[in-house]
């Protein structure tokens, strides 16, 4: 059963202040109308934490006569959590477990969910250590959990399942309390992922020294987190080149290292890369890094580069390919609205997405600025005007073709162009 101060979340505390401030913190998430349990949990907390604060005496009186009425197994439970050098040690979870295992089963039945709740209220607990403890007393297999929360038991068991995101102990040369930030802040950011997808990218953005473990699993994590919301960290490129070097044929690997020299901004020096990688690997991630890089980089090639990738995506049930018009897909014409209002392309450009957008017109790419450039002004013009035909249902001038394909075999073709 939680304290009021658990159920709060904040350290036992004598100031009222701080006592309030935790209640109207909580009070948003157990409205009376759609968590009236939760709500009422929550005001008994309150007014139990302002009891206490007036007289803290009698919270150290309940402390003690809980202490000596507590089951000593549960007692050596609570010391193996607290101990600093046993607390993430598998064999002193052994040596736990064998010393309960000397108690008659009908002992070991009424211990099985205090010790479980004991468990789940523990804050810096080795959830693969946890594990050990969940398999002798089959926490999985018990419905019947006596007067526990059903949905924070199987919150907590879901946790145990999944295991620690990395190995605590690589954490046991350092200072204990570098210990428990490391381990609180990778426990949230790993359940933010999880459960709160949303929010990220604002995790990720906290201020703040966060050490990173010696540990590959977590390092691996770190580049799916990050990339998942498009963000650089340059610490994980390295890692990435480590992976693809042990693993020289692992997609994902190469897709990280890709996304992350991205996210760090790197610009022409990694076109040849993605464009390798999209050719060895063809996929709708390869699309997007494509895509992502041209409009940070080359925005005046996104527009063609989004009519390629989703004329390839165009297949029936039987792979294939089935007739693409660019414009009639609502996902072309949202991705062509996006690069017009961007501010990033050139008068050129703008003009060649406005005209797209009147595809019905011929008229309209005639009069625009486009339909005025001659050849010398842009190698995107024939591009552009092929692009154009295309849009309208047309066949291309052959002379433009001629033109795109001289440069193409002569390798004077963009890498885009190429595409």
């Amino acid at each position: 059963m939680k304290t009021c101060w658990q159920i709060l979340e904040i350290e036992s505390t004598t100031q009222i202040d701080i006592i309030r401030q935790a209640y109207l913190a909580r009070l948003p998430l157990c409205h009376p109308e759609t968590d009236p349990q939760g709500f009422k949990a929550l005001r008994q907390a309150y007014e139990e934490a302002l009891r206490l604060a007036v007289n803290p005496v009698e919270e150290a009186d309940d402390e003690e006569k809980d202490a000596a009425a507590e089951h000593e197994i549960l007692r050596a439970f609570r010391t193996l959590l607290d101990s600093e050098s046993d607390r993430f040690q598998p064999s002193a979870w052994q040596k736990f477990i064998q010393q309960l295992n000397t108690w008659n089963m009908e002992d070991v039945d009424q211990l099985r969910w205090p010790l479980c709740a004991i468990a789940i209220e523990a804050r810096y607990l080795s959830l693969n250590c946890a594990s050990l403890l969940a398999e002798r007393l089959n926490w999985h297999s018990f419905n019947d959990s006596e007067g526990m929360d059903e949905e924070e038991r199987e919150a907590f068991l879901e946790a145990i399942q999944a295991g620690d995101c990395f190995d605590f102990l690589s954490l046991l040369e350092y200072p204990v309390a570098l210990q428990n930030q490391t381990v609180e802040y990778y426990f949230a950011l790993e359940r933010c992922c999880r459960y709160h997808p949303d929010y990220v990218t604002a995790f990720l953005a906290m201020e703040g020294p966060w050490f990173i473990p010696d540990d590959a699993k977590l390092h691996r994590k770190l580049l799916r987190w990050y990339s998942s919301v498009q963000t650089g960290m340059a610490e994980l490129i390295p890692v990435a080149k480590q992976w693809q070097m042990e693993e020289p044929e692992s997609e994902d690997a190469r897709y990280y290292l890709c996304a992350q020299r991205l996210y760090c901004g790197e610009g022409e020096s990694l076109l040849a890369d993605l464009c390798a990688y999209r050719e060895s690997y063809p996929s709708t991630q390869a699309d997007n890094l494509l895509l992502q890089w041209s409009k940070r980089h080359c925005p005046d090639y996104f527009a063609l580069l989004v009519m390629v990738i989703e004329a390839r995506s165009m297949v029936d049930a039987q792979g294939q390919p089935l007739k693409y018009v660019p414009g009639e897909s609502a996902r072309t014409r949202l991705l062509w609205a996006e690069i017009l209002h961007s501010g990033k392309l050139s008068p050129l450009g703008q003009s060649f997405i406005e005209s797209l957008f009147f595809k019905r017109k011929a008229w309209a790419w005639w009069k625009s600025r486009v339909g005025s450039e001659t050849e010398e002004d842009s190698p995107l013009l024939d591009l552009y005007r092929v692009a154009e035909q295309v849009v309208l249902e047309a066949f291309p001038k052959q002379e433009m073709l001629a033109r795109l394909n001289t440069r193409l075999e002569g390798g004077d073709a963009h890498p885009l162009e190429a595409i």
